[in-house]
């Protein structure tokens, strides 16, 4: 393994951390905007796994992806 894909390995290791805190947060504090954080993470660990070729998405499924990320953390903010 490349050092850049350990690298990317750690990024998604800490992107799953932060969208369970903000499950907890959403869950345990009631801040809807938890429920967005944790989706906008969720959809990043999705995106940077299909950059890894460990998800296969179909053409234009990472754009449809980010911009879905995108829209849930400006509801989030």
């Amino acid at each position: 393994m490349s050092i850049p894909e350990a690298l990317q390995l750690c990024s998604i290791a800490i992107e799953i951390i932060i969208a369970i805190i903000a499950v907890i947060i959403a869950a345990k504090r009631q801040r809807t905007f938890g429920w967005f954080v944790a989706l906008t993470f969720a959809l990043y660990v999705i995106f940077d796994l299909s950059r890894l070729r460990f998800i296969p998405l179909p053409p234009g499924g990472m754009s449809v992806l980010f911009l879905i990320a995108s829209l849930s953390m400006f509801g989030a903010v």
